[in-house]
C-alpha cells in the first residue's frame, strides 16, 4: 500500500534510524468519570458511560486510543 505521505517530504522510503519522540500531556480528573486533557493550545475531555460510572457527555478514553490508532 502506498504511503500519503509526500515523497518530497521523506524521500522514497521512511527514515530507517529509530526516532524518539515524548509528548507531555496535563490531566485533571474533573468529577464522576470526567477527565480533562490539555496539551499546548487544545483541551479535549473524556468520559465513561453510565454503566461504568459516567455521564457519556464526552468520547470514552478508549475512544481516543483507538482514533490515535487510525490518525
Amino acid at each position: 500500500m502506498p504511503s500519503d505521505i509526500p515523497q518530497s517530504t521523506v524521500g522514497k522510503e521512511l527514515p530507517k534510524e529509530v526516532t524518539k519522540s515524548t509528548v507531555a500531556v496535563d490531566c485533571e480528573h474533573v468529577e464522576k468519570m470526567l477527565h480533562r486533557a490539555k496539551r499546548g493550545k487544545f483541551t479535549f475531555s473524556a468520559d465513561e458511560p453510565p454503566r461504568l460510572g459516567g455521564d457519556d457527555k464526552h468520547p470514552s478514553p478508549l475512544t481516543y486510543i483507538a482514533a490515535g490508532i487510525g490518525f
